[in-house]
């Protein structure tokens, strides 16, 4: 990301430099343009002018300009902005500069709030949920993924360590599922623990709760049989929920 803005300011600063330069080289070239100097042909001036009055009275309003707006004529614009040749070189330069800011900042704007909007795989993807070094994008996106392949996969490979954290998302997934809690990815522990404080399975989901801190923040790393004893506790608990009705 750091490069691409990087890229995008390199690019900026190349168009400007350029662009202020050709407007240099033209402003130059306009300067040491020579001036012809063109003959006075005193005949035709007296011809030209005879139609010229001096009288100072305001000329007459001319039938045509009526006859052109009553007949719905179009009317020509004093600027037409498809065609910059009314502008001088200088003011060019300056337009162009500023449709090109313009557009950096547009795609810089882009890219600021796009950096992080993937779309994040669901539990129909299955493209890494197998994958136990992903297990803290697991932990974020708890609401749309599948615990149970990594679960799986723990236990396959003897990480009992692991698969106790596994077991207690599960919970944590089951309970915001059945809207016991309101799950967030920053809540602590604390806070899962007090919004069930007033349901009769507290003091399970309480011990639970002990038992995976322990074990987790404890670095604790369970042999086979202790695994057994603590899945066996996270199963039965989960069974319980699903009979369950809130208070």
């Amino acid at each position: 990301m750091k490069h691409r803005i990087y890229s995008l300011v390199v690019y900026l600063l190349l168009s400007v430099s350029l662009s202020t330069g050709w407007a240099q080289t033209a402003g130059e070239g306009y300067i040491e343009q020579r001036i012809e100097n063109r003959s006075f042909d005193q005949a035709d001036w007296e011809s030209l002018s005879e139609s010229l009055d001096y009288s100072g009275k305001p000329p007459k309003p001319k039938k045509e300009r009526e006859d052109r707006s009553s007949s719905g004529g179009e009317s020509r614009a004093p600027f037409d902005f498809g065609d910059l040749s009314f502008l001088s070189p200088i003011l060019k330069v300056v337009f162009f500069i500023l449709v090109i800011g313009l557009l950096g900042w547009l795609v810089y704007s882009f890219i600021q709030k796009n950096e992080l909007s993937f779309a994040p795989l669901t539990e129909d993807d299955g493209t890494e949920e197998d994958d136990l070094t992903n297990i803290e994008r697991l932990e974020e996106e708890l609401d749309k993924r599948n615990v149970d392949p990594y679960l799986v996969k723990a236990e396959k490979d003897e990480n009992y360590h692991l698969a106790v954290r596994l077991h207690f998302l599960a919970l944590l997934k089951q309970l915001h599922e059945q809207q016991l809690i309101q799950w967030k990815k920053d809540r602590t522990n604390r806070a899962y623990l007090n919004q069930v404080r007033n349901q009769d399975h507290y003091s399970s989901f309480r011990q639970l709760t002990l038992t995976f801190e322990r074990v987790w923040y404890g670095n604790y790393h369970p042999s086979g049989t202790e695994y057994q004893t603590i899945k066996e506790q996270f199963d039965s608990y989960r069974s319980l929920l699903e009979n369950s009705v809130p208070v």
